[in-house]
């Protein structure tokens, strides 16, 4: 299974935080997955909803929950944005 490294930025708390995402994974899933790491690395500072979203920190784009993450074009040192 492919896998990507991404820099997930929370500005929530304005801190940054790395995490593999599996290729073939929803964008809805891994912003879910996501929520659950970020909810513990930062000791519960953070705890999403069912609209948190993730932005592509390039260009601004919120990503389609129904798409890939391969299809989303992220890729390896991805930078993404969780709101």
């Amino acid at each position: 299974m492919t896998k990507y490294l991404v820099d997930i930025y929370l500005p929530a708390s304005g801190e940054h935080f790395d995490a593999y995402l599996p290729a073939g994974k929803l964008i809805g899933e891994a912003a879910y997955l996501l929520v659950h790491i970020v909810s513990s690395l930062s000791d519960g500072n953070f705890t999403g909803t069912a609209d948190t979203v993730l932005i592509n920190a390039e260009n601004g784009e919120v990503l389609n929950r129904n798409i890939t993450v391969y299809d989303a074009g992220i890729r390896n040192s991805s930078r993404l944005i969780l709101i």
